[in-house]
């Protein structure tokens, strides 16, 4: 893989005028876009199954590492990362699935899992490139390359008759083209709840090799695993080493998403260029946090997994008994995707509907990508069931728990489907 940077140096001042001028387009011509992120002022009843900001309580042994980090003097700069993060991350990787990184030339601290697809990007793209995104997609995956004069080019997911989404090789082949740098996949998939088995790895490593592209793999979700197969990073294919990046941050792993804590793993050859990419790392004492976080017991970590997958069960039987309504099981991550259609509305009614009646904010699907996600809406399982064992930052009562968010919905669609 050739890249070529000459233009990455002028990057912060010219191309971000097409990109506000693009975001000015959007928002004039009405276009959907996903709000998950968007600061409203909820009222105090409303519920929210929108942004996937984890309910659960930071362990205190990894509040207690920060604090003395911090009276420790660990308040100064710590340029290109602290070396013992980047064993620990090294060692995780290794013990989690089972492939080898180097610490200090294959892994690049970043803030966050979105300052790591910045990077990630930001070290292969050039104005005129492709960069291809599967329909439907994560917003923050998708938007990144007209930040570097780059084109986002759409291949649809296949969409099965039970509502769950795969590969589809014909729709990626077809935009593949001589201007194609990179494609970008999550991997456990937001919002499509995808886990690419290790054949569709290998369709897409092989037209990565083929046609001279990297590949973008958004590993935010990988400890939500909810089928019986192993998990395979992409990097670990032959061929791929120097054509991946894997995106990861701490954000999912350990209710972190304010801490902004992340990191890029890539081939030797590769790691130098996201080095170059102008952003900010994580700060010195979070990145103790961290260190202690995944060297420490994985109580935590287990303990999330086993309420969110109650809530995806709960949750997918009860919108399943709705009227108008299917959901697949997602087999990774922590949303589910209903699809919707047979209520008679489109995404967006449905999502407007549902707040406005209900208060209840959850996610279009047409806001994931170009239009492949009609249909559907995601919903975070952030919120707790009133069963849930592990503290929560917010105080819980019976009106905002996830089986009265359910209550809302049955009543909305029931209202919907009736007229």
């Amino acid at each position: 893989m050739i890249i070529k940077h000459k233009y990455l140096w002028i990057s912060h001042i010219i191309i971000r005028m097409s990109v506000e001028k693009l975001i000015k387009n959007e928002l004039k011509t009405g276009s959907s876009i996903s709000s998950t992120r968007v600061r409203i002022v909820e009222s105090p009843d409303s519920i929210s199954l929108a942004a996937g900001d984890p309910s659960f309580t930071l362990p205190k042994y990894i509040a207690d590492a920060v604090y003395q980090a911090i009276i420790g003097g660990c308040n100064h700069y710590c340029f290109g990362g602290d070396p013992e993060l980047k064993i620990a991350i090294s060692n995780y990787y290794e013990n989690q699935f089972g492939y080898k990184v180097d610490p200090e030339k294959q892994i690049i601290i970043t803030s966050g899992g979105s300052g790591s697809i910045f990077a990630s990007y930001g070290a292969i793209l050039n104005p005129g490139d492709e960069a291809i995104c599967l329909d439907p997609a994560y917003g923050g995956g998708s938007g990144g390359p007209r930040y570097f004069g780059a084109k986002t080019v759409w291949a649809k997911l296949k969409k099965l008759e039970g509502g769950a989404f795969r590969l589809d090789e014909e729709s990626l082949k077809k935009a593949i083209t001589p201007k194609t740098k990179a494609l970008y996949i999550e991997n456990p998939g937001n919002p499509s709840g995808i886990i690419y088995n290790k054949n569709e790895l290998k369709i897409i490593a092989d037209l990565a090799i083929d046609h001279d592209f990297c590949v973008l793999s958004d590993e935010a979700y990988t400890e939500y695993v909810w089928t019986n197969e192993k998990y395979t990073p992409i990097i670990s294919l032959p061929g791929m080493a120097d054509r991946t990046f894997a995106a990861m941050a701490m954000t999912k792993m350990f209710a972190w998403a304010g801490m902004r804590t992340g990191w890029v793993i890539t081939g030797e050859n590769m790691a130098p260029y996201v080095n170059r990419v102008p952003g900010s790392g994580a700060s010195w004492p979070i990145m103790k946090g961290v260190i202690a976080a995944l060297n420490g017991p994985r109580d935590f970590i287990e303990g999330e997994k086993k309420e969110y997958k109650e809530r995806i069960d709960y949750c997918v039987k009860r919108l399943n008994e709705m009227p108008g309504v299917k959901c697949a099981t997602p087999e990774g991550a922590i949303y589910i995707f209903p699809d919707i259609t047979g209520t008679g509305l489109t995404s967006d009614e449905f999502v407007r509907g549902l707040f406005e009646q209900e208060k209840v904010r959850i996610g279009s699907g047409k806001g994931y990508g170009i239009g492949n996600g009609e249909g559907n809406v995601r919903m975070s399982m952030i919120r707790p069931l009133s069963t849930q064992k592990m503290p929560a930052w917010f105080e819980m009562t019976p009106n905002t728990t996830l089986e009265a968010a359910m209550d809302r919905v049955e009543r909305f669609v029931k209202k919907t489907v009736s007229k």
